[in-house]
């Protein structure tokens, strides 16, 4: 079910000043329309960090430290832990943006779609991080979305 699609690189391009948003005001926007978290996995100590809401999505308890990655994975639907993984050894190896569409459990067995948006963030050494944000997906009533999860597809 996960799966992931590399975006070429596009200079950042800060439409929403163009109307008078600021960046702050964006993340704002962003983070009241639907649950969004947003997280850092170092690529050389493995650590990955997240904000409260990032926690919140995946229902593991939040840490200022590096977050309980197997705690993390367990609440991953397990068809689309290993798609996951590769995405992100691909991002760190070849620099690239890339989503992924993935579930989530909510229960024993049912489980919610979520997305994720991320890149990687190199260093001045040429190491880095990959960056990225997770948002909670909803079913809509609109085909333009182009994906409608159905009732079978969120069970285990």
């Amino acid at each position: 079910m996960a799966s992931w699609i590399e975006h070429s690189r596009k200079p950042y391009e800060a439409q929403h000043q163009v109307v008078g948003l600021s960046d702050k005001e964006v993340l704002e926007l962003v983070g009241s329309f639907r649950l969004c978290g947003f997280w850092r996995f170092n690529v050389d100590s493995g650590h990955l960090f997240g904000t409260t809401e990032y926690c919140q999505i995946f229902g593991i308890e939040h840490s200022d430290g590096p977050l309980d990655v197997v705690r993390l994975s367990a609440s991953i639907h397990p068809d689309d832990l290993t798609v996951i993984m590769e995405t992100f050894e691909r991002a760190s190896a070849s620099r690239l943006t890339f989503h992924n569409l993935y579930r989530v459990k909510t229960g024993p067995t049912s489980f919610k779609f979520v997305r994720s948006v991320g890149k990687f963030r190199a260093d001045a050494a040429g190491q880095g991080d990959v960056i990225g944000m997770t948002y909670e997906l909803f079913p809509q009533a609109s085909t333009t979305i182009g994906f409608i999860p159905d009732d079978e597809l969120l069970k285990g």
